[in-house]
């Protein structure tokens, strides 16, 4: 079978197109001068391998010979996995949203040879595709000094969108967390959980603000949201009850029909809220789906390193959803007629109860209030769901399996070093500490390399210089799993690696740090809000915070309160797009308490730290020996068991601990 460039690839997305008609680039300097010396117009088309639209149109498209000849003929056409160079994304989808108001994936951009955009879509079907391209074409060649106009107009508009916000004198900031909270009442879908909308993606930060809040202002109305929500997305479709973890997002309001993609990104940090909602709760509940998520990511995409594999794909076998659904008589085969209340319990029906004749496993309520619905003794439903839940995993065994993106992602890996922290201190869960420790010293083995932090890790191969969020979350990482292991030495390297990115990535004048260091495109990101994943902004302003207690770092908490002073009039007026900047400032707001154990050995610090581990203003530290940690200092262990408790950098009397 005839290939393309992209055959030379690690990308497991970009090998999903190395068989097409379609001459694929890399992005690079290769397809930036194939196209200026054949004065072509550049075609960038962007995804990622789990996405179930990409593959729509590379089937109706990518894949048809005719529609490759016209891009062939027309443009340079390139490639770009946005998992692996998310910068490159970030800028064209700021253009498709100038253009369109909205965005997905697959991302298809026209751009002039040197990299700026003249328009940027989406999906669209074949016919509409190929006459979008003869129209771009026509333009290019026949008034190219309008297509230059386009991209003098979406520069203009990409530079207004990539402005750092400016640091506000506002003096009395604190009513902000009280108006970020209403702006989640406001939004709150009361029925179903989460915001208002559809589709409805997870959230983790939107859950992990409505927890610190209740947590901080014992406030039953934020615990309420947070956890209805949680139990309706782990009831949902959404969530996969046979093998655990959660999908990207559900397509409709109720959780009920996801795309069915599996990403670690998403998981890892819903592990991390799961087990803190099972500590203030104390639902069994809510601890199960952490355990089932922990237990899926380390069935699926833990390698043989012990760095976690990106994502499992939505479709099999060429369709979408094909692992996850069943048919009524493939359930009544696989389950025995005897298994009835399982179907009932999971909404299936002999029609379906989605598309093709398929069943989602979808619940309304949890196995204790299903029962009574049910008119079922508890133990028997639990014990029904439990064997029914057994026998399709065995089946489901029979089955191809999704496709694996095998490539390593700093960023999403230090996501899942916090998530497993949270897991391990939430759920008091000692067996959790290994993991957590290999995983924070094979995140460094793998992924840091004579002094350079690297994006990607794949078949042994290290690609593309760490972005903002590579750093940022790595650390929040590290720092996380100090709060569970007491190893200083995670501190230490969780601060070198902040000096790292201080260098390497903030501006001092516009009080932000960059997204990218330089890399060629024509707008430098500022990437402040925060979605599925947490902009790097706000993570590094979580980290300097945190590390500034440790340290002693006053000047890192200038730059912290300058960047969140910058940040309150967004976080006021669309707290859900600013999550966690707004869990931020309701710690800056409340203060920060910390908690430092001088003792003999670390079992009498963890045992003091369960009375205090739900406070989310909590700084824990624990000393035995000489420290290199400023705050440790003049506290070392002196045959006396003592636990200090200090704020703003001033400590009460010390007291004693058996």
């Amino acid at each position: 079978m005839p290939s393309n460039q992209l055959i030379h690839s690690l990308s497991p997305y970009l090998l999903q197109h190395a068989q097409n008609p379609v001459d694929w680039y890399e992005w690079g300097e290769e397809a930036f001068n194939k196209a200026k010396n054949e004065n072509k117009l550049l075609l960038i088309s962007i995804g990622y391998s789990a996405c179930h639209w990409c593959h729509v149109m590379a089937h109706e498209s990518f894949e048809d010979q005719a529609t490759a000849e016209l891009m062939n003929r027309y443009f340079v056409c390139v490639k770009v996995d946005r998992e692996e160079l998310p910068n490159v994304d970030q800028f064209y989808m700021d253009a498709c949203q100038l253009v369109n108001g909205s965005g997905g994936w697959p991302l298809n951009a026209f751009a002039l040879p040197d990299q700026r955009p003249i328009h940027a879509l989406t999906y669209l079907p074949k016919d509409k595709w190929q006459k979008l391209m003869t129209q771009i074409n026509d333009l290019w060649q026949n008034k190219p000094e309008t297509a230059l106009e386009y991209a003098e107009k979406l520069g203009k508009g990409l530079k207004n969108m990539n402005i750092p916000p400016e640091i506000s004198f506002k003096t009395n900031l604190n009513k902000t967390s009280e108006l970020a909270f209403e702006n989640f009442v406001s939004q709150y879908d009361s029925v179903y959980g989460g915001m208002q909308r559809a589709p409805k993606f997870p959230m983790p930060n939107n859950l992990a603000f409505l927890l610190n809040y209740a947590q901080l202002n014992s406030s039953d109305a934020a615990i309420n949201m947070a956890l209805h929500t949680m139990k309706q997305m782990s009831l949902g479709g959404i969530y996969d009850i046979v093998e655990g973890g959660f999908c990207r997002y559900s397509v409709d309001i109720k959780w009920f029909a996801p795309h069915f993609e599996k990403m670690l990104y998403d998981n890892a940090q819903l592990i991390g809220v799961y087990s803190y909602a099972y500590a203030i709760s104390q639902n069994p509940f809510f601890k199960q789906i952490a355990l089932q998520c922990i237990a899926f990511c380390n069935n699926e995409w833990r390698d043989k390193n012990g760095v976690y594999c990106s994502a499992l794909d939505a479709d099999s076998e060429g369709e979408e959803g094909l692992y996850y659904v069943y048919t009524y008589d493939e359930l009544i085969h696989v389950l025995g007629l005897e298994n009835d209340l399982f179907i009932q319990y999971f909404q299936c029906t002999q029609t379906g109860n989605w598309e093709h004749g398929k069943n989602i496993l979808f619940a309304l309520n949890t196995i204790d209030e299903a029962a009574i619905e049910l008119k079922s003794d508890k133990a028997i439903l639990k014990l029904n769901i439990e064997i029914g839940i057994e026998k399709l995993k065995k089946y489901r065994s029979t089955r191809i399996k999704p496709g694996l993106d095998d490539k390593k992602i700093c960023s999403w890996n230090g996501l899942m070093l916090k998530g497993l922290a949270e897991a391990a201190r939430f759920l008091e869960d000692q067996s959790l500490k290994l993991q957590i420790e290999n995983l924070s010293n094979n995140i460094l083995k793998t992924f840091y390399k004579d002094g350079q932090l690297y994006r990607i890790e794949n078949k042994g191969q290290l690609k593309i210089s760490a972005f903002l969020e590579d750093f940022a979350n790595v650390i929040d990482g590290l720092i996380t799993a100090y709060q569970v292991l007491l190893d200083e030495n995670l501190l230490i390297k969780a601060k070198e690696l902040c000096d790292q990115t201080i260098k390497l990535f903030f501006n001092e004048e516009k009080h932000f740090f960059k997204f990218s260091i330089e890399d060629g495109l024509a707008i430098e990101k500022y990437d402040v809000a925060d979605d599925v994943i947490n902009s790097g902004n706000s993570v590094m302003a979580h980290n300097l915070w945190r590390l500034s207690w440790y340290f002693d770092h006053r000047i890192w908490q200038d730059i912290v309160k300058n960047m969140i002073s910058a940040m309150i009039p967004l976080v006021e007026k669309s707290a859900p797009w600013y999550a966690n900047w707004a869990t931020l400032n309701l710690q800056i707001e409340k203060g920060m308490n910390q908690y430092i154990v001088s003792a003999k050995n670390k079992n009498l610090a963890e045992l003091a730290f369960k009375k205090i581990n739900l406070e989310p203003n909590a700084i824990l530290g624990y000393v035995n020996q000489d420290s290199n940690i400023p705050l440790f200092q003049q506290k070392l262990f002196k045959n006396k068991n003592l636990i200090y408790t200090c704020r703003d950098f001033t400590c009460l009397a010390p007291e004693e601990i058996q």
